[in-house]
């Protein structure tokens, strides 16, 4: 699919900024209802994930999906439920 190409703009050396065309075959999650805030999910590379939200599709994370399962597993354990309960 789309390769990471390393921008114009970016100068020779180490500090890069590295660019991917955004995937056109996005694909609404099964736990999405219809209407507003739903989870996108695309693979535009190998070995990588990428997830956006409906209300603000121009915002794009990227991880790998072993990143991916790993926050999936905690989240299911429960992990993060204190950052909430906190506040």
């Amino acid at each position: 699919m789309s390769a990471w190409r390393k921008s114009s703009y970016s100068a020779q050396g180490s500090s890069c900024i590295y660019v991917a065309r955004v995937p056109a075959d996005w694909q609404k999650s099964s736990y999405s209802h219809e209407g507003a805030n739903c989870v996108y999910v695309a693979a535009p590379a190998p070995h990588t994930i990428a997830l956006r939200e409906s209300e603000e599709p121009d915002v794009i994370l990227t991880t790998t999906p072993a990143t991916l399962g790993t926050f999936i597993r905690a989240a299911k354990a429960g992990t993060f439920d204190r950052l909430t309960h906190d506040r």
